[in-house]
């Protein structure tokens, strides 16, 4: 059994029993002790800080609320939040309150995966009540039969009770039902774990231990609270023992991995979690930040714990390394990496590496082992085809656990509660793993999914959609999980066997389409390629007794080198391809622009050709600042525009314009409003316009995504090169972009999208093409009503510069709103000031900007309001596609349905309503993108295109 924690003696409990010990003893002992929040919207490090004893009030009031719904005790509550704070406030109340939490992780943005989610867990549940917020309600809307509760509106009758600080309308019982978590469900629809009181308090209390958690500790977290890492490992375990904790928005963390050094600075952190993509990210994003080296406290840093993929040793290292030299004082650092495993049926961790300097201790092995297990946890290694038989000390097998931290059942399922457990109460965690010395470290997975930077995808799913590649042979297609040598995180290999014969004549162009098929796929899907795709001839293809294609099989082979001669054979039919486009980098620039190339896309220099494209290549908006810097920096250049590196992709044409700008035989460029993102593919291409602040560089993400599809423009707004004048009306623009895209693309159909702003300038367009005869199948708008007027007559040039600063994360939302009264009175130059003074350096170096190139940038974006002061919407267009998401104000039901609705009035086809996941400035970057991209890839399948 796991000990029980050790607490001083004072007239309270000193051993909880249940989760309402916890907080009423952490209330009680610790009033003042804080919880911190940075939240979604929070461009900056803001924190709100709620004491424990402020939040146990609050929580008993909502609880005390929610009674009011008059539901029986033990009724489920499908928490469905955003925010850390909303949910940790609504999971306490619920428990407070005597019902049974549900944790709902973001739903599917595919309506009909969303609506079978839904069925699922009503089936599953019977009847259960959904507590959630705007946006939640928006998403979930058009399901009928469900019972919705808005936790804004349990708040204001929460706020008028006053209970006593140790109210509770039900004691509950060690061994009750606690709170339910949702499995991820990648391999069909999500099971609902059960944990009680007794199994979430055993692996509390032992994680703490095992932490070295006190009340003086102070943690960080960033996970999402739906996760069983974010709720319970990193709020309930710390808030047992008494500690302070800071939760982060997960973006907040992935845009900015600075923000986490610095608040590790500021507020003394001593634990926080990274998994392997973090540790590798924040090495490769900061290790150019020599500026700051030397610049930070690290030293309250004691111990970093990490899972959800295997920790590569290499990696973890370079990380440490790179942290002490941030560090004011390195020997004081000691940046201790935890590697850990742990599933949401085991309360997250319950096995850890214990904790050591990898620096001054070299990890024995490629990966950082995963050490023991936590105190009452037991785990064993057996063979997985009878699940009991113990495998020697050395060798791989199933991995068991059993311990008082390990769920009690699934959820209405006891077929699978059944078939989890083996004699003894022994959990199959369905992972592949090796103990050694009592210490055991993962060695693969049995179950069907592959886990990129920590997320799981299903395996069969990919399988379906790459299995319609022209080329492959029906039902001789896997896809498996693998790690490479020295890689830092788990991609996958595609084993297949072609229909054509790779001896044949027109193999090369054969096989060349054919992975390029199943790559594009790929990237769609899960937003990587495959590491190999392995063409085998189908006779040589080894079934399974049942039939089926065994993925572990295929990678044991591939281990061994028996794919070898297939891989070499795939290697020389493209060598056969590639060497008739392949061309040399030949001037001194053109070659030491191919070796910036390979190295940010980490690719020999030898492969690199001067025709090669910086988006085919993989390049995202991060490596266009990435290629920039790196090129300013090897020219002992002062600037290379953005734009122009987007408009000059190619190696050959980015090296000519290097040397215009070297000889300063540049030229002004006649203003052309186009800027080709991606130009591959035969489908009908899509056109973009750019928001209210007239840049396209956010595009960058999406159009990686139409790579062989069809291509993808941007259109860019005037004045920002110098010597171009700025738009003086919406009549001219749409003129000027109307005709680009005709010069572009001479006939129809046409597909005619427009984010924020540029929504309403693509619906203008489309009325000009449709005028001129040509017809327009898809006019998209995204997030944008149709009468602006008003809007734009509210913003003047200081409202427009705080917009903007607030789009390119230079003040958060709440600085953009309250600086107006107290910037109008100054003049321009002294805005642009006080801005620049708020600004974080970083961002500031990340867009290359100028206080001069700020201010002509809002000069741009004021032009552009300036054109839609007087704009009336009028006439239609043959049909449109309006995409909501949150809105800046107020909620996305109001915003949908007194804002949005209105372009039905301009469509003279049946229009859609389409929601998306993310705010209004977040709906394009790296966290949300991915989804966007297939909804809307969705819409203009269903348009014809």
């Amino acid at each position: 059994m796991a000990p029980v924690a050790v607490f001083p003696t004072t007239d309270f409990v000193t051993a909880p029993n249940t989760l309402h010990d916890v907080i009423a003893q952490a209330a009680h002992r610790y009033p003042l002790h804080e919880l911190g929040f940075i939240t979604s919207s929070a461009h900056d490090s803001s924190i709100k800080t709620k004491t424990f004893s402020a939040f146990n009030q609050d929580v008993r009031n909502l609880a005390r609320a929610i009674l009011e719904w008059g539901k029986p005790r033990g009724s489920i509550v499908i928490v469905y939040l955003t925010e850390h704070e909303d949910n940790m406030a609504a999971v306490w109340a619920c428990l407070l309150a005597g019902y049974l939490p549900c944790l709902q992780p973001m739903l599917s943005a595919q309506q009909a995966h969303k609506e079978g989610h839904v069925a699922h867990i009503n089936n599953l549940f019977s009847s259960a009540t959904w507590l959630t917020n705007e946006l939640g309600v928006a998403q979930i809307s058009s399901i009928p039969g469900l019972e919705v509760h808005l936790l804004s509106v349990v708040k204001s009758l929460g706020e008028k009770f006053t209970v006593a600080a140790d109210w509770v309308a039900y004691e509950p019982k060690p061994d009750d039902d606690a709170i339910l978590f949702l499995t991820s469900g990648s391999t069909g629809f999500s099971k609902a774990v059960v944990h009680t009181h007794r199994t979430i308090l055993a692996a509390c209390r032992a994680q703490g231990q095992n932490y070295g958690l006190t009340s003086e500790s102070k943690i960080l977290n960033w996970v999402g609270f739906d996760h069983v890492a974010g709720s319970l490992e990193f709020h309930i375990t710390p808030l047992l023992y008494g500690a302070s904790q800071l939760h982060v928005y997960a973006s907040a963390i992935l845009a900015d991995p600075l923000r986490l050094l610095r608040l590790i600075d500021e507020k003394s952190i001593e634990l926080f979690f990274a998994p392997n993509f973090l540790l590798s990210k924040l090495t490769h994003d900061l290790e150019q930040r020599t500026d700051l080296f030397g610049c930070l406290d690290l030293s309250s840093i004691k111990r970093i714990n990490s899972g959800g993929e295997a920790i590569v040793s290499k990696t973890a290292q370079a990380f440490v390394a790179t942290m002490r030299k941030f560090s004011k004082n390195p020997s004081a650092v000691s940046f201790v990496i935890a590697a850990g495993f742990g599933m949401t049926e085991t309360c997250a961790g319950c096995i850890y590496n214990y904790p050591v300097d990898i620096l001054a201790t070299k990890p024995p092995r490629e990966f950082l082992d995963l050490g023991r297990p936590i105190s009452g946890c037991e785990m064993r290694i057996v063979d997985p085809a009878d699940g009991a038989t113990l495998r020697p000390d050395g060798e791989s097998g199933e991995l068991h656990i059993r311990g008082p931290m390990v769920f009690v059942r699934y959820y209405n399922n006891t077929e699978a509660t059944s078939s989890s457990f083996v004699e003894g109460g022994w959990y199959r965690t369905g992972d592949v793993g090796i103990i050694e010395n009592g210490a055991m470290r993962l060695s693969g997975r049995i179950k069907d999914t592959i886990i990129i930077h920590g997320v799981s995808y299903g395996i069969p799913e990919l399988e379906t959609n790459l299995q319609t590649v022209e080329g492959v042979t029906h039902s001789f297609l896997a896809a498996a999980p693998y790690r490479a040598p020295g890689q830092e995180t788990e991609g996958f290999i595609i084993f297949y066997s072609p229909t054509f014969d790779l001896n044949g004549a027109d193999a090369s162009t054969k096989l060349f389409a054919t992975h390029r098929a199943l790559r594009d796929i790929c990237v769609k899907m899960i937003a990587l390629p495959p590491q190999f795709v392995i063409p085998i001839p189908v006779n040589q293809m080894e079934r399974t007794t049942l039939g089926k294609l065994s993925r572990a099989r295929l990678i044991s082979l591939f281990k061994k080198c028996e794919f070898a001669k297939h891989i070499a054979r795939a290697e020389e039919l493209f060598s056969e391809v590639r060497g008739a486009t392949f061309i040399a980098p030949s001037t001194n620039t053109e070659k030491a622009l191919a070796k910036i190339y390979a190295g940010i896309f980490n690719v020999a220099e030898s492969k690199v050709s001067a025709s090669d494209n910086f988006f085919e290549l993989g390049g995202t908006s991060i490596d266009v600042i990435r290629l920039k810097r790196q090129s300013e920096k090897h020219f002992d250049l002062p600037d290379i525009p953005t734009m122009q590196i987007i408009k000059h992709p190619f190696v050959s044409s980015l090296a000519n314009y290097v040397n215009a700008l070297l000889s300063k035989d540049s030229q002004i460029e006649e203003y052309d409003p186009i800027v080709p993102l991606q130009l591959t593919g035969n489908k009908t291409p899509i056109f973009f316009v750019h928001p209210g602040v007239g840049e396209v560089l956010i595009f960058v993400n999406l159009a990686k995504y139409f790579q062989n599809e069809r291509p993808f423009y941007a259109l860019r707004a005037r004045g920002f090169e110098p010597g171009h004048p700025l738009f003086a009306s919406m009549d001219e623009m749409v003129s000027c972009y109307a005709a680009a895209v005709k010069r572009t693309q001479a006939r129809g159909p046409y597909a005619i999208a427009g984010y924020s702003y540029g929504g309403v300038i693509a619906f203008e367009v489309a009325k000009r093409l449709e005028a001129m005869g040509e017809e327009v199948k898809f006019v998209a708008t995204i997030n944008i009503p149709p009468h602006i007027a008003g809007r734009m007559h509210e913003i003047g040039w200081t409202e427009g510069m705080l917009n903007l600063s607030y789009f390119l994360g230079l003040v958060p939302k709440h600085d953009a709103k309250d600086l107006v009264p107290v910037l109008r009175p100054l003049t321009k130059k002294e805005q642009l000031e006080v801005v620049w003074k708020l600004s974080p350096p970083e961002r500031l170096v990340e867009f290359q900007l100028t206080a001069e190139k700020l201010g002509r940038w809002v000069d741009i974006a004021e032009s552009l309001i300036g054109c839609g002061k007087d704009y009336s919407p009028s006439g239609s267009v043959s049909a449109i596609d309006v995409f909501c998401a949150i809105p800046l104000y107020g909620t996305k039901v109001d915003w949908i349905n007194n804002q949005l609705k209105p372009w039905s009035n301009f469509s003279r086809g049946e229009p859609s309503f389409i929601d998306v996941p993310g705010e209004h400035y977040t709906l394009m970057n790296f966290d949300n993108v991915p989804q966007f991209q297939k909804i809307f890839r969705g819409r203009l399948e269903a348009r014809g295109l």
